[in-house]
């Protein structure tokens, strides 16, 4: 009987020893993916497919591995995520709408957020501006629209230097042309009260703005200082996810 139970350990030791190699280490120098030593056992080649890496997903490099013993043969690598790629708010690479809008919230004496929301773009809008001494300089710009439905325009000339009013008496009035992406211009004035650093678009066009912002592709604004015409602004403001968060803030 003990004899009978040496055997049989002998013999599952034996089978264990032929699986993949026989228990023999692959000699230094040879390719792992043909033989695995003397016992006899030929790695069968399965290709582990390349997973292509995407704006937000990491991917794999191709991999193999033996299709009988799963052995991995040649291991796959992490490719990292490319990244998203815009400066519209919509990707080159994938299409998928970024958002230039986002929603904030204005803070209180104590620097904590109150309930009184905006929102604004959180890439500033590119355009020109000229005047006696320049003709399509750069400008940047900043386009905001809070909680009491007021919308504000930020212009920065060079985009460093703040338009502003610095008048304690007299505000600055603007002729602003609207050009939606149909063609069609829509005449309305702003102003640029005493000490201020925004032009505000006239109550009784809020609407007709915040319908164009709504709407898809691109609303062109040409800002001309209605007392000073030579001073003109340009400024094309991508409409974006705009519709979406407005629509969140003003739902709630």
């Amino acid at each position: 009987m003990k004899k009978l139970l040496i055997l049989m350990l002998a013999a599952v030791l034996a089978l264990s020893l032929a699986a993949c190699g026989g228990g023999n280490d692959t000699p230094s120098g040879e390719n792992p993916g043909t033989s695995s030593g003397s016992s006899g056992h030929t790695h069968t080649e399965e290709v582990l497919p390349a997973v292509e890496a995407t704006c937000t997903e990491s991917g794999l490099t191709e991999g193999k591995r033996c299709s009988e013993c799963e052995e991995i043969i040649v291991a796959q690598e992490t490719v990292a995520a490319l990244g998203h790629t815009t400066d519209t708010g919509t990707c080159e690479r994938c299409g998928q709408s970024l958002g230039i809008w986002q929603t904030a919230y204005y803070v209180d004496d104590f620097n904590q957020p109150t309930e009184d929301w905006y929102v604004v773009n959180n890439t500033q809008f590119i355009g020109t501006f000229s005047n006696s001494a320049v003709t399509d300089a750069a400008l940047t710009a900043d386009v905001v629209i809070d909680c009491e439905k007021d919308i504000a325009i930020f212009l920065y000339e060079y985009g460093r230097s703040p338009v502003k009013n610095a008048s304690e008496s007299y505000v600055d009035e603007y002729s602003i042309t609207m050009r939606t992406e149909d063609g069609a211009d829509h005449n309305m004035t702003g102003t640029l009260y005493c000490g201020g650093d925004r032009i505000y678009i006239d109550d009784k066009y809020i609407d007709e703005v915040l319908t164009a912002l709504q709407g898809e592709g691109k609303v062109l604004f040409r800002i001309v200082n209605a007392e000073r015409t030579v001073e003109s602004y340009l400024l094309p403001v991508i409409t974006s996810n705009f519709a979406d968060e407005y629509a969140a803030v003003t739902e709630n």
